[in-house]
């Protein structure tokens, strides 16, 4: 048992000695070295520069405020080099280190990734509308917008901030730019469609809404929202067939059922109110407007 475990152990540390010298197996006596910069040749701090010599290892370090970086003490070979820093586009290169000859500075230049920085822009905008902060998230956006026009993208996110701000005019006209860039777009055209008749611009929100093809709407919302703006301004019969569209459209979602019902109710369907109000504690038993679908399923006769 004794020679059994002597052995167990002997195996082990050549084992443990095999994988440290497998991971040391990078060291050595060279010395690479460069600078990372933008395209307009200004240095890039932070950029995390990765060595990796194949079936070695290798480390990583970061350029500094000059853009500038080093790595010593690396064996001879052809070390993979990456350069990572968002929002510029990642760089990969091969460099042969030998190590009694000078390795010539490897100067790096990086693309900014335009869609990286609006994408990061446009999470630090969505965190300011969580916030409420709707003027900061609108500066946010703006400037986005001021530096690359291409991004129009963001004027409904614009037009969000000016409607919560209840500044309708702003919102509308933002609205109006987003589909002048994309007529295509059926939701933004749906989205003032539902601005417009919710401010009142009655005949204007469904001459637009007429326009759109029912089957290019992807979410239900979209009809919901119009039909609870119609219903908020006590104009149920016109709001009914945007539940009926919902309905259509989305069998399998829940919401357009209980708007359905209540104005069912309001015409006296009872039948009709109980069918809409059993579907739709089906398709969503935890929705919000559940326990009131279940008190008037009772007291329905």
């Amino acid at each position: 048992m004794r020679t059994l475990t002597r052995a167990f152990l002997v195996s082990l540390i050549l084992v443990s000695s095999a994988s440290v010298a497998l991971a040391q197996s990078w060291r050595g006596m060279a010395r690479v070295a460069g600078k990372v910069t933008d395209e307009e040749g200004k240095p890039i701090a932070g950029v995390t520069v990765r060595l990796v010599l194949p079936q070695a290892g290798g480390t990583e370090v970061k350029t500094n405020n000059k853009g500038e970086w080093q790595v010593g003490g690396i064996a001879r070979g052809d070390w993979q080099i990456d350069f990572e820093c968002p929002p510029y586009e990642g760089r990969r290169i091969t460099v042969s280190v030998a190590e009694l000859t000078r390795v010539p500075p490897v100067e790096i230049k990086l693309k900014l990734d335009v869609n990286e920085v609006i994408r990061l822009e446009v999470v630090k905008a969505a965190d300011l509308m969580a916030k409420q902060q709707w003027a900061a998230a609108r500066a946010v956006y703006e400037a986005v917008l001021a530096k690359y026009p291409s991004a129009y993208r963001l004027e409904p996110y614009i037009a969000r901030t000016y409607y919560a701000e209840k500044n309708y005019d702003e919102a509308i006209r933002h609205m109006k730019i987003a589909i002048d860039k994309d007529p295509s777009d059926v939701e933004n055209k749906l989205r003032l469609g539902n601005i417009l008749m919710d401010t009142g611009r009655m005949d204007e929100g469904r001459q637009l809404l007429a326009t759109v093809d029912d089957s290019a709407v992807k979410d239900p919302a979209i009809f919901v929202n119009v039909g609870i703006s119609l219903m908020n301004q006590n104009k149920a019969d016109d709001a009914l067939p945007y539940f009926e569209k919902a309905i259509k459209n989305f069998p399998d979602k829940g919401e357009a059922y209980y708007y359905r019902a209540l104005i069912r109710l309001q015409k006296g369907d009872t039948v009709g109110t109980k069918a809409d109000l059993k579907k739709f504690l089906e398709l969503a038993p935890d929705a919000p407007e559940a326990p009131a679908a279940k008190k008037a399923l009772e007291q329905i006769k």
